[in-house]
């Protein structure tokens, strides 16, 4: 009897660290970029993170998650994700992809489109969002043009990352 409590132990042990393993936030979108695979990271540093989150209002959070070709901060081939929680749901996204060193031009979503969030979790000054975007990126050249539909990128990228408040 004592032998089958210590094996039993032992499997509720490594189940437990196995589970532990298999949930480590990667800090990192990947995914394709017009069909050519690629990987963002997120940039930690003293202020903050290039993941982070905002309460505007009791119920109501602003969540952006921001990859960078290399771990450092980088305009040129950014990545951003911004989507919106409300009461604990957040339904749709924008997306913006930084082709140069300028936040002009680039491609963009001209409205919101649906995000796939697998796990959400904000508690405190920490949280966790993992989850999936694929759309269509429309060029902009200049605040005072329109979305250019006939350039447009694919994207179609996951994303597990730590979120770090942010306060304004």
């Amino acid at each position: 009897m004592i032998k089958q409590q210590r094996l039993g132990m032992s499997s509720l042990l490594l189940g437990g660290l196995m589970w532990g393993a298999g949930h480590v936030v990667a800090d990192e979108i990947s995914g394709t970029l017009d069909g050519e695979p690629k990987e963002w990271h997120i940039v930690t540093h003293s202020e903050g993170s290039t993941a982070n989150f905002s309460e505007l209002m009791p119920g109501m959070t602003d969540v952006t998650i921001q990859g960078h070709r290399e771990q450092t901060f980088e305009t040129q081939g950014t990545l951003s994700i911004s989507f919106m929680v409300m009461e604990g749901e957040a339904s749709s996204a924008m997306v913006t992809y930084f082709p140069e060193s300028s936040i002009m031009p680039h491609y963009g979503t001209e409205d919101e489109v649906p995000i796939d969030i697998e796990v959400l979790d904000i508690d405190g000054d920490e949280g966790r969002a993992k989850g999936r975007v694929a759309t269509s990126l429309a060029y902009l050249a200049s605040m005072s043009d329109d979305y250019d539909h006939s350039n447009t990128m694919d994207v179609d990228v996951s994303f597990d990352v730590t979120l770090i408040r942010e306060e304004f």
